[in-house]
């Protein structure tokens, strides 16, 4: 079982704080990578409709719960709601859609994928054509129809995805239900320190995605930083007998953030998991300084261009920034 834990969320359930990441899997390969994941000791997979994977997905997950080493209730599900559903009526349709596709019954949590909508289209196509901003529609009354989803049971939690503190705040001063939680990029090129502070304050649990650097993403360029290959965390990595990834990894973990991790490898599959699991070390106050203090590169590897146009695009301030030092 997973020694990592879980972390109570501001609605008393519990998340568990490693989570195997689906995106860019294929349908067809990601049912064995479900199942080697469950077998490991996984307990939260995170999904989405964008991914185009929820079948497969299902079909491992129904799979690994035929053989009754675990149940549904041992597996925490998270789906998203993508940006094209964000009208009333379409998010209901959308979650049942992935409901039905996970094969789960319901979701643990749903979170609003990204704080602004493209034009309407029906979820049961997958139309990446569309992708149109679409600013008349307001995540708020996103909102309200994501807190009917609690209502009538098919989801436990709701959150949000790639959220700015102002975004949030909306949120916060109109709901019935706080959000639980906010998944946003979170690395030492993006360390997410103030947004941090303002989640804290708010109960709302940060979760990271692409804390190894999403080093194996297609739009990269030979000119980006790759943080596993940083010089600061190999030499964290030397001072505690270990790999890169186990510093990335504990520099999310270790501050209570919920930790997304991703591959499609049954062996970096199981390397993620076991990187907690005999390894006790937690990284000090001095080592955080350390990174905070000798890190100046600021870079995010995942910056939605479809989204950019957008009022609520979310990332409008920010400029990738690669040190010199």
């Amino acid at each position: 079982m997973n020694s990592v834990g879980s972390l109570q969320m501001n609605n008393k359930v519990e998340i568990p704080r490693l989570a195997l990441g689906t995106y860019a899997t294929s349908n067809e390969e990601i049912s064995n990578v479900i199942e080697t994941a469950l077998s490991v000791g996984y307990r939260h997979l995170d999904c989405a409709w964008i991914y185009g994977n929820e079948k497969g997905i299902g079909d491992g997950l129904t799979n690994q719960l035929k053989k009754g080493e675990i149940k549904r209730t041992d597996v925490f599900i998270t789906g998203k709601l993508w940006c094209s559903f964000f009208k009333t009526e379409r998010v209901r349709q959308q979650c049942i859609k992935s409901i039905n596709d996970l094969q789960c019954q319901y979701l643990d949590l749903f979170l609003i994928h990204w704080p602004f909508a493209f034009i309407d289209q029906d979820p049961n196509k997958n139309e990446e054509n569309k992708f149109i901003v679409a600013d008349d529609v307001d995540f708020v009354d996103t909102w309200k129809a994501m807190e009917a989803l609690v209502d009538e049971g098919l989801v436990k939690s709701i959150g949000v995805s790639n959220f700015t503190e102002e975004q949030l705040e909306r949120v916060l001063n109109m709901c019935k239900y706080k959000p639980v939680v906010n998944q946003v990029e979170i690395h030492p090129y993006c360390p997410q320190i103030e947004l941090e502070k303002f989640c804290k304050k708010h109960d709302i649990i940060l979760e990271a995605y692409a804390p190894l650097g999403a080093k194996e993403r297609p739009w990269k360029t030979k000119d980006d930083p790759e943080v596993l290959e940083d010089k600061t965390i190999k030499s964290l990595a030397d001072k505690y007998h270990v790999h890169p990834a186990a510093i990335l990894l504990h520099y999310i973990i270790d501050r209570d953030i919920v930790c997304v991790v991703k591959s499609a490898s049954p062996q970096r599959i199981k390397d993620n998991f076991d990187l907690f699991q005999g390894h006790p070390f937690k990284l000090s106050q001095e080592d955080f300084d350390t990174i905070h203090k000798e890190i100046k590169t600021r870079f995010r590897y995942y910056i939605m261009s479809d989204g950019a146009k957008a009022k609520e695009y979310p990332f409008k301030e920010w400029k990738n920034f690669v040190s010199k030092d």
